[in-house]
């Protein structure tokens, strides 16, 4: 922060000399000592409207640290690109001769062995890279793929140029990280698909509805377990994830109701399910797990029996629900559990299984 304010200072010091030598009247030099003031005190605002009384800032005959000036106030205020745009005409216009030197020996690779060149050039080199770092993150989703790849590789060529030299604010030492982190941070937004395939230990409690001679109705509770095989197709960044998954169930269920009306019991009764639907699952930023819910819908058979007289309701259904789910993913292969009600089922489902993504 120091060196940026002898900058600065250097830069007024050296417009003054320079509107001495045009003997601009006392009223210039008033109203530049306002701009120094108002930039002094923060208002940077005011700084550019003082400079436009007396300057065009986009004339060539405006002295250089005017321009550093307003530059330096643009940066204060955000204005990214109107900082930019003066700092590469003070670069490739007041120090023509010398960019032009550098440059050359940029792209043979030989800047070490460059001539020496002003130290003011060293500091537009140094601004205009952060400018144009700050430009490429801003308004990265904005700008063209030409655009995108120019601002990086101008800010990189001048921190190499910098690298080499003697410029004593090493500040322009975080660009290339910045850069690099935030390409990672583009990276990790960015969606993509894979397909997967996954098996479960999944179980569940029942209901069906037996409907005796008379009429009556009484509903009998179901427990059963087995193994649930399927896949799915998912898309996903970093931060969330969108899935559409299912499985097929193969379970075994035991059923029974034992009271002064009622007396039914059945074991293994085999019971099928079709159960799929999306997952919508957040990303924390430990890597690797996800947590959100599931909305299934769940088609489920099962082959009970009836007693003498009596008929069975509920022994196909076609219902959903909503599940609790969480994965745990390491490279290709993770593992997930879900926990949740199914309507018209008795209580909750529950599943533990294992997936590979391909």
């Amino acid at each position: 922060m120091v060196l940026k304010k002898l900058f600065i200072a250097i830069c007024l010091i050296t417009t003054l000399s320079s509107l001495a030598q045009v003997r601009v009247s006392a009223s210039d030099r008033r109203l530049f000592s306002q701009a120094k003031s108002a930039y002094k005190s923060g208002q940077y605002a005011q700084v550019i409207s003082i400079l436009n009384r007396r300057y065009n800032l986009k004339d060539p005959k405006t002295p250089g640290g005017a321009l550093a000036l307003a530059a330096y106030s643009y940066e204060k205020m955000g204005q990214w690109k109107n900082a930019e745009k003066i700092y590469a005409y003070l670069i490739t216009q007041r120090y023509k001769g010398a960019n032009h030197q550098m440059i050359g020996a940029y792209r043979s690779g030989n800047v070490e062995d460059a001539p020496e060149i002003p130290n003011k050039l060293y500091a537009y080199y140094h601004r205009r890279a952060e400018s144009l770092t700050q430009l490429y993150v801003r308004d990265y989703y904005t700008l063209n793929d030409r655009l995108r790849g120019l601002y990086k590789k101008t800010a990189l060529m001048y921190v190499a140029i910098l690298e080499e030299s003697d410029y004593e604010d090493d500040s322009y030492d975080t660009i290339p990280e910045r850069l690099e982190k935030f390409a990672t941070e583009v990276k990790s937004k960015e969606y993509r698909s894979s397909w997967f395939v996954q098996s479960s230990y999944v179980s569940w409690r029942d209901k069906i509805t037996i409907i005796f001679p008379d009429g009556t109705k009484a509903n009998i509770d179901a427990t059963g377990e087995g193994s649930c095989l399927g896949g799915g197709w998912r898309y996903e960044n970093d931060y969330w994830e969108v899935n559409f998954n299912g499985c097929y169930a193969v379970a075994s269920m035991t059923a029974g109701k034992e009271n002064a009306n009622i007396s039914y019991f059945q074991k293994g009764v085999p019971s099928t399910a079709i159960i799929g639907g999306p997952s919508f699952l957040w990303k924390p930023k430990s890597k690797g797990a996800a947590f959100g819910v599931q909305l299934p819908f769940v088609y489920r058979s099962g082959a009970y029996e009836s007693t003498p007289g009596a008929t069975l309701e509920e022994t196909t259904i076609f219902t959903y629900g909503y599940l609790l789910q969480a994965d745990w993913r390491f490279e290709k292969w993770g593992i997930f559990t879900k926990f949740g009600k199914i309507q018209r089922f008795s209580s909750s489902l529950w599943s533990l299984g294992a997936m590979y993504s391909f």
